[in-house]
């Protein structure tokens, strides 16, 4: 039995991955309540006012970045933000 984690750092198992196939295949399909209905785009994720910001980094700073996002199960984007917010 294997073990995986999702995005975010969550446990799972082989038998999670099973149970939730033979929810979804079964006749009732997926009843889960916390999932919304989809969006079409990107999200907002801080305002109707946000608007892009280009950062040229070279191959080793994106890399550290990269990996820096990853070990907080965040996105680059979202560590940026949380970097300035420190400031």
């Amino acid at each position: 039995m294997g073990t995986h984690n999702d995005v975010n750092g969550t446990p799972f198992t082989d038998d999670d991955m099973e149970r939730w196939a033979a929810d979804t295949e079964s006749d009732e399909g997926y009843t889960g309540k916390h999932l919304g209905p989809s969006v079409p785009g990107r999200p907002i994720s801080v305002g109707s006012q946000a608007r892009p910001f280009t950062l040229r980094l070279d191959a080793a700073r994106r890399a550290k970045l990269d990996e820096a996002a990853e070990k907080r199960h965040t996105t680059p984007s979202q560590l940026m933000r949380e970097l300035i917010d420190a400031l």
